[in-house]
């Protein structure tokens, strides 16, 4: 145990102080499963941005997968297409220091041959084992997100992420060993042409004060060490003596790139209007635009494009957590109410209760309008809800006064809950 590190604290009403006991290395509290669980039902325990802060939300997606080297213990997918693995040690088990780092590279060789359509497959049968809601996996992401997720762009990310060899390794014990810490420089270098990160982290598990049990559990996670994504890699080739004046080697010096951090294909505004003139004619080009602009125009919001559909969202008024989509217009020619609208308002930290009625009442108001607005909102995913936007321009200006009543109720509410 590191005692430089600093111990945790409870600090009583009365100003008493009790210091956390740590676990000690032999302790018998739990197992790796209860550790593989845990981590399952809690990804935020996983301090993956500090690996990459665009990584997004984690989803677990399988346990125990099976991969030729063997079986990942959990398996994630974040929002932004990231393939995590993640492979757990006690600390009480020394003895596998060196084999665990060896079977984490194992696994990123095997999962960089996969593709999308097998980590849907892990999802699907790890959500019939576990009794989970039986959603796709790009709606179950859409589910987790801050932003509307196109589904042709995350088969697209996870597919090019694998081919890339992008994928985020993690071991994961409740204690990391000095030892294994300097295994990982050596043992990263049989896979130095991949792209992938590797993370050794660390959860800290403290015993609490009694609360009527003795197994609650403060746990604590860091990151104790990483391994960047390798750029460079060097190739020796033997070549037989009779073969080498037949071999000719041209050293070809290529330009730094910048590496690319943007997470989503966007479209541009023209972009989009020229897909919705393709889809639907130059007069939905027209009508649409005519339309959003003055929504953005006559309440003030944001117009954002993503790869699929422009987003007219609420802005934050302090610019603290995401715009807040009350529309989307799709590049197809077509318009819906999405559902994200509610998960988005509530990470706003309004009173749950008013965000869920003014946001019921404004759908119910655009159903009134027209039935094919959904009373629960519309997944981005579910195509087949989209309204072809030629066949509501009669309601335009209702649709209008809908959304000008809603924007007001939103800064409404969030001005009476300001302090």
């Amino acid at each position: 145990m590191n005692h430089r590190t600093p111990f945790p604290i409870v600090v009583g009403p009365n100003g008493a102080v009790q210091q956390l006991r740590r676990l000690p290395r032999s302790h018998e509290q739990f197992g790796e499963s209860y550790l593989q669980d845990l981590l399952a039902r809690h990804p935020e325990l996983l301090p993956v941005r500090e690996l990459r802060d665009d990584v997004g939300t984690l989803l677990c997606i399988g346990r125990e997968v099976p991969l030729p080297s063997g079986a990942i213990d959990n398996l994630y997918l974040s929002t932004e297409g990231y393939p995590v693995i993640v492979e757990t040690k006690l600390w009480r088990n020394p003895q596998a220091r060196r084999e665990v780092l060896s079977q984490t590279l194992d696994y990123v060789k095997d999962i960089v041959r996969q593709d999308f359509e097998w980590m849907a497959q892990q999802w699907w049968a790890y959500a019939r084992q576990r009794g989970l809601e039986r959603a796709d996996l790009v709606t179950r992401l859409n589910q987790l997100s801050d932003e509307e997720i196109d589904e042709p762009f995350m088969v697209d990310r996870v597919n090019r992420a694998l081919r890339r060899g992008d994928v985020i390794a993690l071991i994961v014990g409740d204690g990391i060993e000095t030892r294994l810490q300097e295994l990982v420089a050596h043992l990263c270098r049989d896979s130095a042409h991949l792209r992938y990160t590797l993370g050794l982290v660390e959860l800290q598990c403290y015993q609490l004060p009694r609360t009527g049990t003795d197994d609650d559990l403060l746990v604590v996670p860091r990151v104790v060490r990483q391994v960047e994504p390798i750029q460079r890699a060097y190739v020796r080739v033997d070549v037989a003596e009779p073969l080498q004046e037949q071999v000719v080697v041209t050293p070809v010096v290529e330009p730094p790139q910048e590496v690319e951090r943007k997470s989503r294909v966007s479209l541009t505004e023209e972009e989009f209007l020229d897909a919705v003139e393709q889809a639907a004619g130059r007069e939905c080009r027209q009508r649409m635009f005519e339309f959003y602009t003055d929504l953005v125009e006559s309440f003030g919001l944001e117009p954002v494009f993503k790869a699929a559909a422009v987003m007219l969202k609420v802005p934050h008024p302090d610019g603290e957590e995401v715009g807040a989509s009350v529309l989307a217009l799709e590049k197809q020619g077509r318009i819906y109410n999405t559902e994200h609208l509610l998960r988005q308002l509530k990470r706003w930290k309004l009173n749950e209760q008013d965000v869920e009625r003014i946001v019921f009442e404004y759908w119910e108001a655009l159903h009134a309008i027209d039935p094919r607005f959904r009373r629960e909102g519309i997944v981005h995913a579910a195509l087949s809800h989209f309204l072809p936007f030629m066949e509501i321009t009669d309601q335009l200006p209702a649709i209008k006064q809908c959304v000008g009543r809603f924007v007001a109720n939103i800064r409404t509410l969030y001005t009476a809950a300001s302090p």
